[in-house]
């Protein structure tokens, strides 16, 4: 969550041969397993030239049931995950919640009522875990319980953001399609940080046809999207708290990167 999967998967949806459900967030694996696969496969329309089928639900790296439910569906998958520095990726989703009007909290107060609110019920984790979705490396060692390394593809926001095309690429050739096919939307960042006139009008739009929620959004968006920087101190409490930990996906899947 706050990784960047939004641009990701525009950018390989864009792909002819590659068919990503509609809406990109399926939570099937996570809130809506009960469903059934024959729900979950009413989210794919694969075409004629299609040899790659996926989602983008970000909830899956998070979930303690997904792994196990996605290895028992799908043992041959493959899962491109995205991870972010930690206190960056608390941070994105602390104000993500402000704008959407989930969270009256300071950041700081915010962090500290965590484990209570993550403790609470399902929905409560979901949506007040700052720092426990920086654990990265817990995350991952899950899902190495049931598929082996070669199945897991792991980049980083920053590298997204700094070298768009090159994770692209390389997620290209993962799924097994033509890594010669240059998406127009290469590069853009979506689902940027917005702040809006009205939370409430953007949750009601959540469920209208894009072009319509994208209408509504332009006119319920405020102009200044930016929020002001972390505290030096709150960073240095939240890399010491999930440094060590994290630092062990060098050795799962040989991930560098320099909030490592």
């Amino acid at each position: 969550m706050r990784c960047g999967t939004s641009s990701l998967n525009a950018y390989l949806r864009s792909h002819p041969q590659i068919t990503v459900s509609r809406p990109k967030e399926v939570h099937f694996f996570d809130n809506q397993f009960d469903r059934g696969l024959d729900w979950y496969l009413t989210h794919f329309t694969p075409t004629v030239d299609t040899s790659a089928i996926g989602e983008a639900t970000p909830d899956y790296l998070y979930s303690l049931e997904a792994p196990q439910r996605i290895a028992d569906t799908y043992p041959e998958i493959k899962l491109l995950v995205l991870l972010r520095d930690p206190a960056d990726r608390a941070y994105s989703h602390y104000w993500h919640n402000r704008s959407v009007g989930k969270e009256e909290l300071s950041f700081e107060d915010a962090l500290a009522a965590e484990p209570n609110r993550i403790a609470a019920d399902p929905q409560s984790r979901a949506a007040y875990s700052y720092l426990d979705r920086g654990r990265y490396a817990e995350q991952i060692e899950r899902y190495l319980r049931h598929f082996s390394a070669d199945q897991i593809m792991v980049e980083t926001f920053e590298e997204l953001q700094d070298d768009s095309e090159a994770v692209y690429l390389r997620a290209c050739r993962f799924v097994g399609v033509d890594d010669s096919f240059r998406p127009e939307n290469l590069g853009e960042q979506i689902n940027a940080y917005a702040r809006y006139r009205s939370p409430a009008l953007r949750r009601l739009t959540k469920p209208l046809p894009k072009r319509l929620r994208d209408a509504v959004a332009r006119i319920n968006r405020l102009p200044d999207n930016g929020y002001r920087p972390m505290q030096s101190s709150t960073r240095q409490r939240i890399e010491e708290q999930l440094g060590p930990g994290n630092r062990a996906l060098s050795a799962l899947v040989g991930l560098e990167a320099p909030w490592l």
